[in-house]
């Protein structure tokens, strides 16, 4: 018999009662918590778009392009994701059932295109999602800032990765695909 894939768990995963953290000052730890598991999901979600991508896109640079969204991939979930699920042990919560990623991220999955042989789609894909990131972590950021040193350090290097993944891919665009990345820019 398999799993009942039809319901969400709705965190079970959360203890009745968080621990005192004496590194943490003037923070609400439940809204830590639910920013760190949203976080959390987004990782594991950003990892499973670049898993994805590397296999799916086609075209003139795809292998050099694959080996990119791998190694990318492989950051997302194993310092990532890593970082955030040991930083959540910390307050006694592990990491939320697979069934609730969704629910819990804030920046979901960037559609891909259709066409795998839109390398520029993937790519832009790539920089959708990194900036959704960006955004989400500088929000836990601003909030921990001065009140929890190990949770500002984690995301602070966290960002810089980010940063780092958005780079790499708009270095990758093609001129076509910076003109439909202005595009966008232009419709936010």
């Amino acid at each position: 018999m398999g799993l009942d894939m039809s319901e969400p768990k709705k965190y079970r995963y959360l203890p009745e009662e968080f621990p005192a953290r004496n590194e943490v000052v003037g923070v609400d730890t439940a809204t830590l918590v639910n920013m760190l598991l949203s976080a959390f999901a987004d990782e594991v979600l950003a990892w499973y778009q670049y898993y994805v991508s590397a296999y799916a896109v086609r075209g003139n640079i795809s292998t050099e392009l694959e080996d990119v969204f791998k190694k990318i991939a492989e950051d997302e979930l194993n310092d990532h994701a890593k970082k955030l699920a040991d930083r959540l042990q910390d307050f006694d919560v592990d990491p939320p059932d697979f069934r609730d990623l969704w629910q819990l991220s804030k920046c979901k999955q960037t559609e891909l295109p259709e066409d795998p042989h839109d390398v520029d789609g993937f790519i832009i894909a790539g920089i959708l999602a990194e900036r959704c990131a960006l955004t989400s972590y500088r929000e836990i950021f601003k909030y921990v800032f001065g009140k929890d040193p190990v949770t500002e350090e984690i995301i602070e290097d966290i960002i810089s990765d980010e940063a780092e993944h958005e780079t790499i891919f708009r270095n990758l665009l093609s001129k076509e695909g910076l003109k439909r990345l202005k595009e966008l820019e232009k419709k936010d």
